[in-house]
């Protein structure tokens, strides 16, 4: 994958396919100790600490269409060779927490990408029902809370042509905000 964002989206979907309906999405961004982490954490079926570890190996996947699963696996290779990690803390019938962190300048700490489209992909998810999106930049933070956007919209679809215009220029402009505060 190209981007961050794209494993995030990765992350979150293997989320629903274990049942999760709520997200908490937390990317932090830290120019003094030079570090990018994301956080992902939902509250599918869970995993045993078995099943945890071996979903770090490309040769573990719970599909049935094909015998490896990359996502993860990838993911902590990326953030190995920037100097990072990841990590899965999960626990059976309550959910999983991925932490992902890399070294922010290293040559090999992919982009973010497109946050945005991304946040607005997982939003208009048919299994969703809370997400609380939280991107901060060292001491400054942005939050969106689906529950909110829900309410706000009183019954317009997230999949509306403007809401959606909306959403992902409300999104990219708030964190633009946030970096231009740097």
């Amino acid at each position: 994958m190209d981007d961050l964002s794209l494993y995030l989206l990765d992350i979150v979907q293997n989320a629903f396919k274990a049942n999760a309906d709520a997200l908490t999405i937390l990317i932090n961004e830290n120019q003094q100790n030079n570090s990018l982490s994301m956080i992902i954490k939902d509250n599918g079926e869970g995993m045993s600490t078995e099943e945890s570890e071996a979903a770090l190996s490309p040769f573990y996947t719970t599909r049935t269409t094909r015998k490896v699963g990359l996502g993860l696996p990838f993911l902590k290779m990326a953030a190995n060779l920037s100097s990072g990690d990841l990590s899965i803390v999960s626990e059976k019938g309550v959910g999983t927490t991925v932490t992902v962190w890399f070294t922010k300048n290293h040559i090999n700490t992919p982009p973010l990408g497109n946050i945005a489209e991304t946040i607005y992909t997982i939003m208009i998810h048919p299994k969703l029902k809370d997400l609380k999106y939280i991107h901060t930049i060292d001491d400054q933070s942005f939050t969106l809370d689906y529950g909110t956007i829900i309410n706000i919209l009183d019954g317009v679809p997230l999949t509306d042509l403007q809401v959606m215009t909306y959403l992902k220029s409300y999104i990219n402009d708030n964190v633009d905000y946030l970096r231009r505060q740097l």
